[in-house]
């Protein structure tokens, strides 16, 4: 998978900041667009949770199969699955938080053929996503996964796919998904010890062993509930502000970005991104329709972008307006040593 998908997913701040506003010499046009790109590809990548959208589910991950690769593998003799039920030990207190982004799901073990991961997270109302991904090419594909915690007690598969048992994970039922028109395998799903399932896909042609390494990868996965570390912290913002989808991402180019990050709120039917990334490569903002003319500020060496159709709003108005709403972010830095923690 390209970094460049990974951004267009691939996730929160504190304290007034103190640098100007920059000179308006933005080329509006040019940076919705760019926006729009970024964002649609964003909405076709790995992560899939797309910021400020109002779908309960996300769109699923295409899997590449390389040209000249040979007919899909059959899946394992079906294993009859182990259903237990959800675990009775009651949900420990979450701590604090220090940021606007945590993680439910991480990866333990992973596949040589995952070579020196960049590693991003996503976190939305209906599932939390952590992705991994390298350029080392194998079989002409570009491999990644993408591990996510679904939020409901027992969703459908996606449209277009059907289930198969599979050996059970950690002793608990798993699940195949099946490409229904082809029959292919498209990733496995298992529940968890707190009854929620668990969905592990890959941009990588499923054969023998690599379904061997989704079953190893899915037996590593470790839940939990813990801050992800994140440049910068919202402090101040209007109450009625909802906060709607938080991701971080990191690429796997070096002509990318070392990280960027987005911020979605909502507030009924309308929409306010803060986007951030380190300043010196362009300007980034959500380009969806609507979204106006993105307002920017610098500060630490951290360039933030506010956008959305929720601007004209009195409470945001009352906030100085979307460069008053930046004034109420805290920018910790463009090194993650100074994130939130």
């Amino acid at each position: 998978m390209r970094s460049h998908e990974q951004r267009d997913l691939t996730a929160r701040l504190s304290a007034l900041a103190e640098a100007p506003a920059p000179p308006a010499t933005l080329d509006t046009s040019a940076v919705i667009a760019r926006g729009r790109v970024r964002l649609r590809r964003r909405r076709q990548a790995l992560v899939g949770v797309v910021a400020g959208s109002t779908a309960a589910v996300l769109a699923g991950v295409l899997l590449l199969r390389p040209a000249g690769a040979p007919p899909a593998p059959a899946v394992p003799a079906p294993t009859a699955p182990v259903s237990l039920a959800p675990s009775p030990t009651a949900a420990p207190t979450p701590a604090a938080r220090t940021g606007p982004l945590s993680a439910e799901a991480r990866f333990g073990w992973l596949p040589s053929w995952l070579a020196r991961p960049a590693v991003g997270y996503a976190n939305s109302d209906s599932r939390s996503v952590t992705t991994a991904a390298t350029t080392t090419a194998v079989l002409n594909a570009t491999p990644a996964l993408k591990l996510e915690l679904l939020r409901g007690p027992g969703e459908s598969p996606a449209p277009g796919q059907h289930t198969a048992p599979a050996p059970p994970v950690a002793g608990r039922e798993a699940q195949w998904l099946l490409t229904d028109a082809s029959g292919s395998l498209g990733g496995l799903r298992w529940l968890t010890a707190s009854g929620r399932w668990a969905q592990l896909t890959a941009t990588l042609w499923l054969d023998a062993k690599v379904q061997d390494d989704l079953l190893r990868v899915a037996a590593g996965a470790e839940f939990g509930d813990r801050d992800v570390p994140f440049p910068v912290r919202p402090t101040g913002l209007p109450a009625d502000l909802g906060l709607r989808n938080a991701e971080v991402h990191r690429p796997t180019r070096d002509s990318e970005p070392p990280w960027s990050a987005i911020l979605s709120y909502t507030v009924g039917d309308k929409w306010l991104s803060v986007t951030v990334q380190p300043d010196g490569f362009g300007k980034f903002a959500d380009g969806r329709p609507n979204g106006g003319t993105p307002v920017c500020r610098v500060e630490k060496g951290v360039q933030l972008c506010a956008n959305g159709t929720a601007a004209g709003l009195p409470s945001v108005q009352g906030a100085g307006g979307l460069a008053g709403l930046l004034e109420r972010f805290e920018v910790l830095g463009a090194d993650e040593a100074s994130w939130t923690r």
